[in-house]
């Protein structure tokens, strides 16, 4: 029902607020506008909006709620399931290449940053090790 009351104390609510934006749909008077709050949190959409609120009508551990939810849900989930569909991607593309797994396996293991530079490198032997500590001007080694 749209009343003067309704109407005026939507005007004087700040700019941005849960109020003077109308999220009163929003809200966990029941399973489905749960879900859609939690949604809202999860892709964060006017997250900040909803956080204020809640932290103002009940407490201030809303906030830890909120906070916790987005954590659990977009940054992990989100990220984990996107990981899951690359991880998928690649696999089938590298199988529709005629690439077996143990040729996935080596080509990953060829292209470590050891393998790539392995016969470049020569490992110093211990006499150069130690002659070379010997040599460094802030290191006073007594022997």
């Amino acid at each position: 029902v749209l009343t003067m009351e309704n109407i005026t104390s939507n005007l004087s609510t700040a700019c941005g607020t849960y109020e003077q934006l109308g999220y009163w749909p929003n809200n966990f008077d029941d399973f489905a506008a749960a879900i859609i709050l939690l949604y809202d949190v999860m892709i964060v959409n006017n997250w900040q909006a909803f956080m204020d609120a809640y932290s103002r009508y009940t407490s201030e551990w809303s906030k830890v709620y909120f906070v916790c939810w987005w954590l659990t849900s977009s940054v992990m989930w989100v990220n984990l399931f996107v990981a899951l569909i690359l991880e998928n991607f690649i696999y089938k593309w590298d199988r529709s290449h005629s690439c077996s797994v143990t040729d996935v396996e080596r080509i990953q293991y060829e292209t470590s940053v050891q393998f790539l530079f392995k016969e470049q490198i020569q490992e110093p032997t211990e006499e150069e090790l130690v002659c070379q500590l010997h040599q460094h001007p802030h290191l006073h080694l007594d022997c």
